[in-house]
C-alpha cells in the first residue's frame, strides 16, 4: 500500500513539472530577441563561371538606378565622352603655309582676313602704296604679318607678287613649270637639269621663266642651286 502511493506521488510531481514547463515555454521564447539570433549573410549565387553576378536578378527589370548607383554598360559598348564631341565639334584646322619672306607693296586697298578665307573677320584695311611683311602662302592666299603683330591674309591681287628681272640661269634640277608661285599651283610644262633658262620675275620663292616657246610660269629657285 505504502509502495503503491509513492508511485502515485511521483506521477503527480512528473505531470506537474510537464505541464510547469509547458506553461513557461511562451515566456521563454517571447524572450528572444534580434540580439539573441545570430547574425547571417546572404552569398548570391554563382554565375556560370563561377563569379557572383554583378547586379542582382531584380535590377533587370528595375526601372531606374538609384541616385549615385553605377550601373555598368552592356557588353561591347564604350561610354562616350561628351567633352571629346564639343572640342571636336569647335576643332578649328590650321590651313597649310608654304613659308616665305618677302616685303611686298600693296597696289589697291584691300582688307586682311583673320583666316584664308573672304568670310572669315576683318583684321586690317590695307590702303595702296603701303608695304606689307610677307611670312607664307595657301592655295589662295598670302600669310601676312601686321604691325600689331597679328597674322593675317590677303589677296594676292592686291599686292605687287612679281618683281621684274631679267637674266639667264643654267638648271641645276629638273623642274615643273607652274601656273602661280606656290606649291599647290596647276603644272603648265617641264625644264630639265643643265638647260638654260630665262627668268623674268622674281616671287617669293619662286623664279618666273619665259621659255622658248613664249609661255611663262614659275619654277622654285632650289631648281637653281
Amino acid at each position: 500500500m505504502v509502495h503503491r502511493n509513492f508511485r502515485l506521488a511521483r506521477t503527480v510531481a512528473l505531470m506537474a513539472a510537464v505541464t510547469a514547463l509547458a506553461l513557461s515555454a511562451p515566456a521563454f521564447a517571447a524572450g528572444i530577441g534580434e540580439e539573441d539570433v545570430p547574425s547571417t549573410s546572404v552569398v548570391p549565387a554563382e554565375g556560370p563561371n563561377g563569379a557572383a553576378p554583378v547586379n542582382p536578378p531584380s535590377s533587370a527589370t528595375s526601372p531606374s538606378a538609384p541616385s549615385g548607383t553605377y550601373v555598368p554598360a552592356p557588353a561591347g559598348m564604350k561610354p562616350t565622352s561628351p567633352s571629346h564631341h564639343a572640342s571636336s565639334r569647335h576643332s578649328v584646322r590650321e590651313p597649310e603655309i608654304e613659308p616665305a619672306q618677302a616685303r611686298l607693296k600693296v597696289l589697291e586697298d584691300a582688307p586682311v582676313y583673320s583666316a584664308p578665307a573672304k568670310s572669315s573677320k576683318h583684321l586690317e584695311q590695307m590702303s595702296a602704296g603701303k608695304f606689307v611683311d610677307v611670312t607664307g602662302s595657301t592655295h589662295y592666299y598670302l600669310q601676312v604679318r601686321l604691325k600689331s603683330g597679328q597674322t593675317g591674309y590677303i589677296d594676292p591681287s592686291a599686292v605687287e607678287l612679281v618683281k621684274p628681272a631679267d637674266k639667264v640661269f643654267v638648271l641645276s634640277h629638273d623642274a615643273g613649270v607652274l601656273d602661280k608661285p606656290n606649291r599647290w599651283a596647276k603644272k603648265l610644262a617641264e625644264v630639265h637639269q643643265g638647260h638654260n633658262v630665262h627668268v623674268v620675275g622674281v616671287s617669293l620663292n619662286y623664279m618666273r621663266i619665259r621659255m622658248k616657246s613664249g609661255l611663262e610660269g614659275f619654277i622654285p629657285m632650289t631648281a637653281l642651286e
